[in-house]
């Protein structure tokens, strides 16, 4: 009992700024490597320290002393990795960056239908994010004021605008994974005016992705701008890079002719910092 006290004391410090921001419009207490090195040591659950990260302000000291210290005190690798992010996005002043690989989908084809949209996904080390597909359909309008129709990222998921029972829950690949086949549905309404898709990393890690399929109201749909297998020399029918924050350079994404589920390539999509490691 001596020590359940101390741990309910510092979830309730980490998470109650963080209620209070959310209920009031007030900004927080920011997080300190020191309240990271206290919850640390009190016990409290690695994916607790991870989540108040994410949610909280933070005012981290990522220095090589700094990070050194908080190595040298024990502090795991994914809290190190997450508490640099949030430093980075933080100096940055932008969104969180992530990796993706992003189409535009005939609007004609898919109006008024309902899609199906798969694909399989190996991960390696993926922490603090995960790999998933994502879909959006954009009603009439300009710009940013298209109305959102429907939307899914392996987390975030819209149906005319209003969050389902499925918001909120990741639904993509995380940690070390073998092939994987993940899916959708969403519905396209007669609407629509605009349809982007594909594929995302977030967190650290690496990704590969082949093998898309995509099914209008139960039928397979088939489009030769659109390379959903990977096998062309640069991903046909897609944009790839880094995507969030202005001059993003957080995550590589191309074709790998060293690893595929079908055929002889795949999308890889890999942490800046992994790339870095590897050489």
């Amino acid at each position: 009992m001596k020590r359940a006290m101390p741990l309910l004391l510092l979830a309730v410090t980490a998470f109650g700024a963080l209620a209070a921001f959310a209920q009031t419009g007030k900004q927080a207490k920011p997080l300190t490597n020191a309240d990271v090195l206290e919850m640390s040591r009190a016990g409290v659950p690695e994916s607790t320290i991870l989540l108040a990260i994410q949610n909280t302000p933070a005012k981290f000291d990522v220095s090589t002393e700094g990070i050194l210290a908080l190595h040298a005190a024990g502090i795991t690798e994914p809290v190190l990795n997450k508490m640099i992010r949030a430093a980075t996005q933080q100096k940055q002043g932008g969104d969180p960056s992530f990796g993706v690989a992003s189409g535009t989908f005939p609007v004609k084809d898919a109006a008024g239908k309902t899609v199906r949209f798969g694909a399989w996904i190996k991960t390696e080390n993926v922490q603090n994010g995960y790999a998933g597909l994502w879909w959006r359909v954009d009603g009439p309008g300009e710009g940013s004021s298209r109305p959102v129709l429907a939307f899914d990222n392996s987390q975030a998921r819209l149906i005319d605008g209003t969050p389902d029972s499925n918001n909120g829950t990741v639904r993509g690949a995380t940690g070390t994974t073998p092939w994987t086949h993940y899916e959708f549905e969403l519905p396209v309404d007669k609407t629509a005016a605009n349809i982007n898709f594909g594929v995302l990393l977030t967190g650290t890690g690496t990704a590969w992705v082949d093998s898309m399929k995509v099914e209008l109201d139960g039928e397979p749909y088939i489009n030769p701008r659109l390379d959903f297998d990977f096998e062309s020399p640069n991903a046909k029918g897609f944009y790839t890079g880094c995507g969030g924050s202005a001059g993003c350079a957080d995550y590589k994404v191309g074709i790998d002719d060293t690893v595929a589920y079908y055929g002889h390539q795949s999308l890889k999509m890999q942490f800046a910092g992994d790339v870095a490691a590897q050489k």
